[in-house]
Order: structure tokens, then sequence, then C-alpha cells
């Protein structure tokens, strides 16, 4: 341990003394350097606490780099080179090796009083590594290996103060080269100028673009194709401080641009603004650019551009507002599409324009409205016009190179702002998100990583890493492609990524940002999302458009709103109620014209609806006594002579007729206690039977409010239970009582118990006839666990439940012999369809974690699944059976 203790006393000795810079050894091809303020604490953080080495550890094109990094820390957990690695300048920089190699040069400038001896003796010390001695041109470079690990063999040498370290021999011979040289990488075209202006005590990362190139081509399928063959031209070089924290990436510095024939030079004179397109970005956008301020000049003039089209670009460029975006979203489960927006001060005079000059010059070439004008409807209510332009030249005329070189031959008009696709189907999926408010405004990813950038920039990139590579195709080479693909799930972990840049003292300013998540949860596979303002609240209702005869969807959210949702997705209308509904919604005809309402309850009001979210006369309708339950509708001969349940804080029973008015003839029974369960009904052998719960008595009545059936001993029905009507020769009702025990009430009053089980009092219950074969099965939820019997008792399963916390169960009949009971499990937020044996269905779970209805939207013979998530969306899931 003597060199470790002549090292420490160096150490510690802070004297002011010349220490070498790493710069003089760092290669002249260097394309990235990272300065580290503290080199064991930044490759520890990589190791130990970041989920990007994580997730980097199963991949397995990433071995050598993960083993490099690994074997870099274990050394630096020694001691003494720890002190020695924290003690000074810090360079890692990274070269092109070869044909398709990466590799990584460390630089540690030293005291002047550690020599090469204090590092042999160090080395030496080390029982878990061992090292062989070579010269070139003559220094000593110290071949070392873990023991037993190969794979983990670095290079070592000590130049003029400077230790240099690296898994290549050749960067190190590079290094000793590079050391007896006048100029450094320091020398590089911008880089004094973005040094001189980087923070003092944080990480940097420097990038040469020159070099740069050189090591992103590796990745290039065709190393002279864009956009690889540009790298260079960006800039010179830039410089950047970064942080590491579990979940975000955040890089920011300079980028110096100072020659005029530099790509990014022009956005040096561009005057940053807002972004404003993420309104009208689809949630489902895989990567856009946008470029804000100034844009770039015309062009195309000179390749086959014809009059009307110059025209049109005329007309967009006189009303052009400062923001172009480029896009490409997924418009059909993993077919991209390319897109071009440009925002506009006046959109109404732009859009007349373009439709006069389509009209004379498509006119002139014989064709009719119909061959340049398309009209797009999502649904019955709205629609869109689409037009198809004589070439794909107009978006070089608004944007020049910016807009690339895409076939965007469709145009239309959309929110202020003229959108260009490469067909009309793109713009159909573009419009149609936005109808459903599924925009990037509405997302949650983009929000929280919208915080983590600027408010202002000249220019913005973005992308969802996982939804690239279809993108890359053509563009990086096929197997890096195969291997993302291999490794998707550890891919969709990067949630968004970022860059932005403005100009700042006479450089361009810098921000990066890479967001990661821990999990990956699974993306909803809705057939349509629709946005509500906050969560869910309410069982979705199905209700008939009597003009379409397709189904639409009434629900309410958190916030007491009430929507109406056509079947396609769009909010027909939304109306704000001071209460929460209690109970289920329901369809009725009022005027016998088969023309429909939606009739319902809140505490202290009776509403009903018309299909355009207006009151029907009378209505709404204050209650005699506050609701303690849900309303419960009965039409007992089928002729619309509808009768109203609904019981009050007097323990009265209430019936109201459809008109809001109360029934005459019908006695105004009153319970012994509080009602909270609904009021259900029954028709056995052409006799009424009206089923009213309270805390601690069941009471069957007539249809005017009489005893009809007189339960021969007390029944506490489970706030969780349903009230069935068994399928046995003779019917009774079946339910679960307070304390777990089935029940079973003869429609004579007798009362038969059976004991399942040990249930608690806030199970929930359901009896249904899961396997269609005509007798009911019992289902208990209780705590975290289903369990469930046959008509025989026998117990059929019991699934575990996350936690407590779900919604259900329903059963559900598909057909005569198909049947399943589907339930939320909300803790997890997922819905679940099982069937008779407590399998899972095929596409389940599905994403969800509110109360949810099942039902056909359309003429089709699949049926529809309405459930709602967390982030504030209703979904649309399609079961095809």
């Amino acid at each position: 341990m003597a060199a470790a203790a002549v090292l420490a006393y160096y150490l510690q000795q802070k004297r002011a003394v010349f220490v070498g810079s790493p710069y003089s050894t760092i290669p002249m091809d260097a394309g990235l350097i990272v300065e580290a303020v503290n080199l064991p604490d930044l490759i520890e953080s990589l190791v130990s606490d970041s989920y990007f080495m994580d997730e980097m550890r199963g991949i397995k094109a990433f071995d050598k780099f993960t083993g490099g990094v690994e074997a870099i820390d274990s050394l630096l957990h020694t001691k003494s080179i720890r002190g020695l690695a924290a003690s000074g300048e810090v360079l890692i920089s990274f070269h092109r090796i070869g044909k398709d190699r990466v590799e990584a040069f460390f630089a540690l400038s030293l005291a002047p009083e550690i020599k090469e001896r204090h590092i042999r003796d160090l080395l030496s010390e080390n029982s878990e590594l061992t090292s062989g001695i070579k010269e070139y041109q003559g220094f000593r470079v110290f071949e070392i290996s873990s023991r037993g690990a190969e794979s983990r063999n670095f290079y070592l040498s000590f130049v003029n103060g400077v230790l240099l370290l690296s898994r290549s021999n050749l960067l190190i011979e590079a290094g000793i080269r590079q050391s007896e040289q006048l100029i450094d990488i320091r020398s590089m075209p911008g880089f004094s100028e973005v040094a001189a202006a980087a923070g003092k005590n944080d990480n940097k990362i420097y990038l040469v673009f020159e070099n740069f190139q050189k090591i992103l081509s590796i990745l290039a399928s065709d190393a002279n194709s864009h956009p690889w063959n540009k790298i260079a031209m960006l800039a010179g070089s830039s410089e950047t401080d970064f942080y590491l924290k579990n979940n975000n990436i955040n890089i920011s510095g300079y980028i110096e641009t100072s020659d005029t024939s530099q790509i990014l030079h022009k956005y040096s004179a561009s005057s940053p603004g807002s972004f404003q397109a993420y309104q009208l970005i689809p949630a489902s956008v895989a990567m856009f650019e946008s470029l804000i301020g100034k844009k770039e000049g015309r062009s195309g003039f000179n390749q086959g551009t014809g009059r009307i089209t110059r025209y049109l670009a005329d007309i967009v460029n006189s009303q052009y507002e400062n923001e172009a975006v480029k896009l490409y979203f997924d418009i059909n489960g993993g077919e991209i599409s390319r897109m071009a927006l440009f925002r506009l001060k006046g959109q109404n005079s732009v859009e007349n324009a373009f439709r006069e000059e389509l009209n004379s010059y498509y006119a002139k070439e014989g064709s009719g409205d119909t061959d340049f004008i398309i009209t797009y409807k999502p649904d019955e209510g709205t629609q869109f016009t689409f037009y198809r332009l004589p070439d794909n030249k107009l978006p070089s005329l608004i944007a020049g190179g910016f807009a690339g070189s895409s076939d965007l031959k469709y145009a239309t008009f959309f929110r202020g702002y003229l959108v260009l696709g490469e067909s009309t189907g793109s713009l159909s999926k573009l419009i149609y998100d936005n109808l459903l408010n599924r925009t990037l405004a509405n997302s949650m990813v983009y929000r929280n990583f919208e915080n983590t950038m600027p408010s202002r920039s000249s220019y913005y990139f973005y992308c969802v890493p996982s939804k690239i590579p279809l993108i890359l195709e053509g563009i990086m080479k096929e197997d890096i492609l195969k291997g993302l693909d291999e490794n998707m799930n550890s891919l969709k972990k990067i949630e968004a990524l970022g860059l932005q840049f403005s100009p700042s003292n006479e450089m361009l300013y810098l921000t990066l940002s890479v967001s990661i998540r821990k999990e990956v949860k699974e993306e909803a596979r809705a057939l349509w999302e629709s946005l509500l303002d906050t969560v869910l609240a309410s069982k979705p209702m199905y209700f008939t458009n009597h003009y379409t005869n397709r189904n639409e969807i009434f629900v309410q959210d958190l916030n007491n709103n009430v929507y109406l949702i056509n079947s396609a997705g769009r909010i027909l209308w939304k109306l704000r109620l001071k209460e929460r509904i209690q109970g289920q919604p329901v369809m009725i005809d009022y005027y016998r014209n088969s023309k429909y309402q939606i009739l319902f309850a809140t505490r202290n009001k009776l509403h009903l609806l018309d299909r355009n979210g207006n009151y029907v006369e009378r209505y709404p309708v204050s209650l005699r006594s506050p609701a303690t339950n849900g309303l419960s509708v009965f039409d007992y001969e089928q002729n619309q002579d509808y009768r109203l349940f609904i019981c009050g804080e007097d323990r009265v029973v209430y019936l109201y007729d459809k008109t809001g008015s109360t029934v005459k003839g019908w006695e105004q029974f009153k319970t012994s206690g509080q009602v909270k369960l609904d009021v259900e009904y029954f028709r056995v052998s052409g006799k009424d039977y009206l089923i009213i719960n309270d805390d601690d008595n069941m009471y069957i009545l007539d249809r005017r409010g009489n005893k009809r059936v007189s339960v021969k001993e007390q029944v506490s029905r489970a706030r969780g239970s349903m009230v069935r009507l068994s399928t046995e020769t003779a019917p009774r009702l079946v339910l679960s009582s307070a304390d777990g025990k089935l029940k079973y009430i003869s429609l004579n009053g007798d009362v038969e118990t059976k004991e399942l089980g040990e249930f608690s009092e806030n199970h929930v219950f359901e009896y249904f006839d899961i396997d269609a074969d005509g007798l009911g099965e019992y289902f208990f939820f209780d705590k975290d666990k289903i369990t469930a019997f046959d008509n025989n008792y026998s117990k059929l399963f019991v699934e575990q439940l996350e936690t407590g916390n779900f919604f259900g169960p329903y059963g559900l009949v598909f057909s005569s012999t198909d049947h399943k009971l589907g339930y939320v499990d909300a803790a997890s937020g997922e819905v679940h369809l099982i069937d008779e044996k407590g399998r899972e269905q095929n596409g389940f779970p599905l994403p969800g974690n509110t109360p949810f209805s099942v039902g056909k939207l359309g003429s089709t013979s699949s049926f529809n699944l309405i459930t709602g998530g967390n982030d504030s969306f209703i979904y649309n899931y399609e079961l095809k059976r």
C-alpha cells in the first residue's frame, strides 16, 4: 500500500502547480468529447442509478459498450485509482475505429508529483488485475485485464502528466502521437468559441460535426445517403452541459455557426417564437420538425414547376405566419405518413383563392370538381374539403429545403393551417384525431415533456424513439433496425426526445431533453379515443340516434359534465350539471314517436334530455325528497307508459310518471331504513314483483305499492349484491346477504340460506349463467379475489385481483352460446373478460380503469366496449366474436 500512501499525500496537498491538459492527447478525429467534473461519480451513476444502462444491458448490440463502462467502473472502485480520477480534468472522447466500431478514449490529468511508477505500483497491488507492458514511441503501454474476463481488457499509458485509458490500443497510440503535436482538438472550427461559453462546474459534451459524421455514418445503410452526408455541413462545433437523472437527460449549451456556408447558420438570424402546432398534431406522431420565425426562401422554379403552383405558393407566402412543420405519424397501425403544416394569417382568403384557381385550372384541363375536390365526412354532422394539387412542388416553394422532397400532393385547410399530405387518408387521420381531441395538446406524455423544454425557439425537433424505425428504413442499416425491433420494449421506455435551438450570443443555444419511464404501459388499441374534460365517472350508456339508427354514447365526467358522443367518437354536445347522476340513465320514447330521450336522476332532480342536449318540457323536475338511491324505470306493458321509482331521505318510495308527476294510486310505501340500492322489478307468471331493500329488510311489493310477498325472515342484502331471478324450475330470488351468505327467497316468502365461503360485508355478488347451459353460476368478488361456484356449488375457480379496487362484475351475453364475465381492475388500469374457468379472453386485458358497457355502435356484427382511462379519454374497443 506504499504507492497508495504516496498518491494520497500528493493529492491532499492541493498545491498550485502546473497540471498537464488532457486535451493535448485527444486524437484529432474525435467526434464527441465528454468533460467530466467527477468521472467516478459519472460512471457510477451510469452503471448503478440509470435506467439507460439497465436497458442497454439487455440489448446484445451494446454488449461491448456496457462491458467497457462496467470495466472502467470496476477499476475506478479501487480507492486509490478513484482518487486519481477525481483529482483533475477528465475527458472521454469517442472515435470511429475501422468500418463499424466506435471506441471511447479516456484522458485524465494528474498532479505533476505523480509518476508512472505510482501507477505501475497501484496496478501490481490489485490482485484482480493482470497487466503486460510494451513500448510505443518511448512511452510504456500497459495491457490490463480482469482475471477471467477477456471482454474487460483495456490499455493504459502515462503521457506528460496525463493518464490515457481505452479499450483500443490504436487510440492509445494515437493519443501518444497527438501529445507531440503543436495543435490539438481545440483548434477545430468553433471549438474555442463554444468552450469559452461553457459552464465551469458542469459535465460537458463537445461535438465536432465534421468528425461526428464519420461516427454516425456507421449506422447508415449507405454512407453517402441523406441525412448522414450533411452532418459535417451543419456547424463547426458545439458545447453542452448535461445532467443525468433517473428518468431524464437534460442537455443545453451552444452551437457555433459563424461560417455562412453551414446549414445551421441561417437560424442565427431568425427570431424565436412559441410553438403552436402542438394543438393540431396528432398524439400518434412519430416525429416532427418545426421551423419558427423566418423561413427559408422558396425554391424549385427550375424543376418543372407549373404556373398554378407558383401562383398558389405566392398566395400562401403572402399569408404565412412564421411557423412551418413537417411531421411523420402513424395513420394505420404501422403505416407512417408524411405531412407539412403552414400557419396562416388568413385561412379563408387562402382557401378561396385555392378553390378558384384550381377550379379554373382543372376546367381548362377538362376535369370536373370531383377530380380535384374531395369531400371528407367523418360523421353525419361534419365535412371537410381536400384539394388535389397539380404537382408536388408546393412545399419547396413555401419552405425551401426544410419541407423536403416528399410527395405531398393533397391539401386542406384546418384551424388556421394549410395542411399538405401524401394522401387523403393522412389528411383524414389528422382531422379525425383533432375532432376527438387526440392531439399533443391533450397528451400527458407530451405536456410533461414540454415542461423540460424552453417556451420559445427557432427550431424544434421531437420524436418518440419507438415509432421512428419505420422512418429510418432505407436510411439506417438493416441489422441495426432489426436490433431496435428485437429490443422494442426497451426502446418504448424512452417516452420522448426533443431538441430545440434559437439564436443567442452570436451562436445558437441548444436544448436537448430525453424522458424515460420505468415501465412500458400498453397503449390503448381503441378504434377511437375521445377526450373529456376530466375522468369518466359513469358507466357509459348506449343511446340510439333515431335519424341514423346508430348508437351513440352518453356519459358523465368527474366535473358533472354530461356528454353525447357519436359513433365516430365526436362529442356532439356537453352540458354541465350541478350534481352527479345516481344510478344508470335510461333511454325512453317520451312522445311515442320513435324519437328517443335520455332520462336520469341526480340527488335532487329528475332530468330528461333530447338528443340535442335540450331539456324536454317541464324538466328538470325537483324530487319530493333528496334521493338516496338511483332511478329505476319500468315499462310494464311495453307501451311507453313509463314508471319511475326513486327513494327519498324521508324513507318514502316515490313513483313518478314520465312527465315527472307522482302517480295516482301508488301507495307511498315507507321503509324502516334508508334505501340505498336501486328498486328491482320482475314479472313471473303474469304477476309483478317490485323488490326494495333498506339496510336490514327486503320488501316485495305489487304495482300499487302494497306488499305482494311477506318475507318470512329478515334479509339484510349486501350493498354489493345483485338481485337475480334464478333459472330453476320454480323461480326464486337469488342474492347475497351482508354476512356473505347466499339467500334464496321464494315467491311465497320462504327464505333458504346457503354458505359457500367466508366473505366480508364489502363483497360484490353476481348470479350469471356464464357457460350458457341455462343454469346460473355464483360469483363473489371480495377484497383481492374472485371466487366462482357452479350451479351445484362446486368451486369453479379462484382468481387473484391486484387489489380490492374494482368495478363490476358485468355479465355479458354475446349470443345464446357465448357468455362472458367482465370486470375492471382499477388498480392496474385493466379491463378483463373471462370465461367459466376464469381464463382471460384473447385480446384482454385492455387498458381502462372505469366502469364499462358493451353494445353495438354500428351495423356490423362486432361489439364495442366503451370505458375510460385516468388520462380523461374515453376508449372504444372493438370486440370481434
